[in-house]
């Protein structure tokens, strides 16, 4: 037979009843078949649930993960619930952002299937109301999330200035010349170094650091020399991590950028690691001027070089001494070599040589101008392999010849999986094919939705909660409220912010909202009132019950014994409204 918890009384002695045996209630009520073997189910399976459809497809576990939040009533639900759990929560107009009730915003911050954070424990999991806001503008259009935010930092007076704000926060905090940092209200340091707006860009992979760092330099040119680049930490490291180098001691690095990657006898041609001369080649800085040069000879003495000019002129190689006849024609001679109609192809690649050679840009400059605004748009590695101009770009710093490469072995390297040592990228021949998939990282391996230690205790603890609330509220749901009260509330502190904050989580946590609005005695209309009156009225009536407008003072043992005390009185008045003829919204919260 399964125990049903119970409570003797009702408002104040029915909880002085339920506050003492409360735990020798649950402890029996948790031994209840139906909810251990939900909870063991739960325990067993979710290590092995990496998405959200693979939880929307376990109803059991399904069942647990609602649960938990209170959300019960959303099993049935499918498609509203995925909407939830895919939701990006760096993004403030997400689909679970929008919603009034937090628990859903709770659910899909402790999952999180929909951003790059991955899971969190249900206790670290809330956030404060404007953390995910992504630029100056998100703050500037929400205007409640602005009036928490300049409350915060005092900052209240400056509301109504939008323009001022904008030019606040788009200051870099850590230029002393910023516009911030000239005025004298250090506050608004603060708050602009709180959002952090003009901070470096977050990558996802080393090449996304490398063409991101590459293009901010030298309105997008990229370092001009290489102790630009070497005096960039940035993009250093992005050069380094990129072509997977082992030995980066500066010097060295140095020597290998300003060698000549098309003299055989250079220093970066005796290394054995071809990745050094990869990146020699990416750069150029050691790549011979061929306008300083005063014969024919010494551009033939350079065939990858040669290989490189001609291409600069849609040409194919002819041989050698078909070159030398071009290179030493008489450009105003109609009878030289280069102007015989068969030759005139080559008119300009002589006219070049002899006068002033064209400049070109860089590998790094190719593949920058090529991928730069389409990296994050490669979900899969085919579109970025078929994309012919963007990766014969790759190819070409990487130094992998596309004339050898089967399309497939590149889209092979780039799916397989980058954390296994047995992997086919990693265990390729050539070092640049397995440094290009690392850049690249498609498929970077592991698992990204790695459960952290504690979470299938935690969300098997707060179902079981939950369910003895359930259990308790199916003969008084005014207890079933109070049980949750602590744990509500704690939530709300624990998001930090301030007081107007806390004021604004209450309003969202629909338990909260109907606990505090029969406590300050508020009418069943007062949900209909804008957001911010609703604060302000709140605020006074909690200074006159309670002696403070800061909700997580209520938090101190006798202001919560207080606060549920007036609230079970106030409800058990309610009660006998209702059974006179009237009613009351709080009985239809839970059902």
């Amino acid at each position: 037979m399964t125990f049903s918890p119970y409570v003797l009384g009702t408002g104040i002695a029915g909880w002085n009843f339920l506050d003492r045996t409360r735990v020798q209630q649950q402890q029996i009520f948790e031994k209840s078949p139906i909810l251990d073997r939900a909870v063991q189910d739960f325990t067993q399976k979710i290590e092995g649930i990496q998405s959200s459809d693979q939880l929307l497809d376990d109803y059991n576990v399904l069942k647990v993960a609602l649960g938990a939040f209170g959300l019960d009533e959303d099993i049935n639900n499918r498609a509203f619930i995925k909407k939830v759990l895919d939701s990006d929560l760096s993004e403030p107009t997400s689909f679970a952002n929008r919603l009034n009730d937090n628990r859903y915003l709770g659910l899909a911050q402790t999952f999180g299937f929909g951003g790059e954070t991955g899971p969190q424990l249900p206790s670290s999991s809330v956030e404060k109301p404007y953390a995910n806001v992504a630029s100056p503008e998100d703050l500037l259009s929400n205007q409640t999330l602005l009036n928490q935010a300049l409350d915060d930092f005092g900052l209240k007076k400056y509301a109504g200035n939008e323009f001022f704000l904008m030019r606040v926060l788009e200051s870099d905090t850590t230029d002393p010349a910023s516009f911030v940092n000239r005025l004298s209200d250090s506050k608004l340091a603060d708050f602009a170094n709180a959002f952090q707006f003009n901070q470096p860009p977050e990558y996802t992979s080393s090449m996304e650091a490398l063409v991101g760092e590459f293009s901010a330099m030298n309105d997008g040119n990229g370092p001009a020399t290489a102790d630009e680049l070497l005096e960039n930490e940035d993009l250093l490291a992005a050069v380094v991590e990129s072509f997977d180098l082992e030995y980066t001691n500066t010097i060295f690095l140095k020597r290998m950028l300003e060698s000549n990657p098309y003299d055989p006898n250079s220093p970066v041609n005796q290394q054995e690691d071809p990745r050094y001369l990869a990146m020699s080649r990416a750069f150029g800085f050691g790549i011979s001027d061929i306008n300083s040069f005063t014969s024919p000879e010494e551009l033939l003495a350079q065939p990858l070089l040669l290989e490189d000019a001609l291409e600069q002129f849609n040409l194919s190689n002819p041989g050698e001494q078909y070159i030398r006849d071009v290179l030493e024609s008489d450009l105003s001679d109609p009878n030289s070599f280069v102007n015989q109609p068969s030759n005139l192809a080559f008119y300009d690649f002589a006219e070049a040589f002899q006068n002033e050679w064209p400049s070109a840009p860089s590998r790094m400059q190719v593949l920058a101008s090529e991928v730069g605004g389409k990296l994050a748009g490669y979900e899969q590695p085919q579109q970025f392999v078929f994309d012919f101009d963007a990766f014969e770009a790759g190819l070409d710093v990487f130094n992998i010849s596309e004339r050898e490469l089967d399309f497939d072995v590149m889209i092979k390297a780039f799916e397989s999986d980058l954390s296994s040592e047995i992997s086919y990228a990693n265990l390729h021949r050539d070092p640049n094919l397995k440094a290009m998939a690392h850049a690249f990282a498609f498929n970077p391996g592991g698992s990204d939705h790695t459960y952290p230690a504690g979470f299938a205790q935690e969300i098997a603890d707060l179902y079981k909660d939950r369910n003895f609330e359930i259990a308790i509220g199916e003969s008084d749901p005014n207890m079933r409220l109070a049980l949750s009260l602590e744990r509500e509330l704690q939530s709300i502190a624990d998001a930090g912010g301030s007081e107007d904050a806390h004021w604004f989580g209450i309003i969202g946590s629909p338990p909260l909202k109907s606990m505090f609005e029969t406590a300050l005695g508020l009418p069943a209309s007062f949900g209909q009132l804008d957001v911010d009156r609703q604060v302000n009225e709140m605020k006074e009536r909690a200074q006159t019950s309670f002696g403070t407008t800061h909700p997580a003072d209520l938090l101190e043992t006798e202001k919560l014994d207080e606060f549920r005390n007036r609230f079970l009185l106030l409800s058990g008045l309610n009660s006998d409204q209702a059974a006179n003829g009237f009613s009351d919204p709080i009985f239809t919260l839970f059902q």
